[in-house]
């Protein structure tokens, strides 16, 4: 499910612990709220014509490298939203990626709906993914993103205290899915606009061998492309 185009909240409310089943719907509502607390994003400014593609769920050996090649011919810089057991499982594919000069966000550590979640496992999820990040990378993420985008409004403290944005999307690709490679390249070129962060996945074969076209589409559009941290800057931790 692709976000509302909403760009910017941040979240008051304190509490933490209790499990829910909040989905991608519950966790965009959130958007558009403003308070105290962490901020949350699913789209950027909309300034000129800058955009951020994201890639979620890697890195995925076979499959992550011939993004970054992508990415590389074209000189573009992406985001990537790793999964921290697979970090562990190929820190250098993970290194790669930063040497490569893109930005790493934290997507969890096994890939759970965080939304369901007591507030210790949360913590647990999020910690041990900024640690494996910055032990292989050197880098620590700014950013995460919560699997499934289930992540409760009363779990935003949880992400402030890493020093964490939380940012969804606006264009989901559900390359997931493996719809194919048509349908992944009509779904961002026609729902693509300024500000827009764009939902792949750096997981199956099937979104590596469609990434250039869909790069390319989005030149040709005039799409500039920037990092999520150089599209909506340092996330709002209060």
């Amino acid at each position: 499910m692709a976000a509302p185009s909403l760009s910017w909240a941040a979240q008051a409310d304190q509490s933490v612990g209790q499990p829910g089943a909040e989905t991608v719907r519950r966790a965009t509502a959130v958007a558009g709220q403003a308070g105290g607390g962490v901020h949350f994003a699913n789209h950027g400014p909309g300034l000129g014509r800058r955009i951020a593609v994201t890639f979620d769920d890697g890195p995925t050996p076979g499959v992550t490298e011939k993004v970054l090649a992508a990415l590389r011919e074209r000189h573009l810089s992406a985001t990537f939203f790793m999964i921290g057991q697979r970090v562990a499982a190929a820190p250098s594919l993970a290194r790669h990626v930063r040497e490569e000069g893109h930005e790493i966000g934290n997507h969890s550590y096994t890939h759970p709906q965080l939304g369901r979640l007591p507030a210790q496992q949360v913590v647990a999820q999020l910690q041990r993914t900024q640690e494996v990040i910055e032990q292989n990378t050197g880098f620590r993420p700014s950013w995460m993103r919560p699997p499934y985008g289930s992540f409760r409004p009363a779990q935003a403290p949880i992400a402030a205290q890493e020093g964490l944005g939380v940012v969804l999307w606006s264009v989901d690709t559900r390359d997931w899915a493996r719809p194919g490679t048509e349908r992944i390249l009509g779904t961002v070129l026609s729902q693509t606009r300024p500000g827009s962060i764009v939902l792949m996945h750096d997981l199956h074969l099937q979104t590596a061998e469609v990434v250039g076209r869909v790069l390319d589409g989005l030149l040709e559009r005039g799409f500039e492309f920037a990092t999520i941290s150089n599209l909506l800057g340092a996330p709002r931790i209060a």
